[in-house]
């Protein structure tokens, strides 16, 4: 499997997730803004993954306002809930990093 399509299918699959955690969180918050926020994002970095099978030549920046959206979301949302896990922040910017060196050299 090339390079290419397993970045495009992990950056839909973060997306999608994102997106997921993202509802769920609109629906059970008052306040939703880091839950559109980070709908917006899952949605940029989608469209960054269709952009990349196209082969059209801003992929790299969609994925990178994408991946910073998600990634600043989630942060605002764990220190507004109280409840931030530095291990699972972590763990989502080193994923968000990887992608974006990959939209960016393929």
């Amino acid at each position: 499997m090339p390079i290419a399509l397993c970045l495009w299918i992990v950056s839909v699959l973060f997306g999608g997730l994102s997106a997921v955690a993202a509802v769920s969180q609109m629906k059970t918050e008052k306040g939703p803004f880091p839950a559109v926020w980070m709908l917006a994002g899952s949605a940029l970095l989608i469209a960054a993954a269709a952009c990349g099978i196209a082969k059209q030549s801003y992929d790299f920046l969609l994925a990178l306002l994408g991946c910073v959206s998600i990634c600043a979301a989630a942060i605002a949302n764990g220190l507004k809930s109280g409840n931030f896990h530095i291990q699972h922040h972590i763990i989502r910017i080193t994923l968000s990093l990887l992608l974006i060196i990959g939209f960016f050299l393929f």
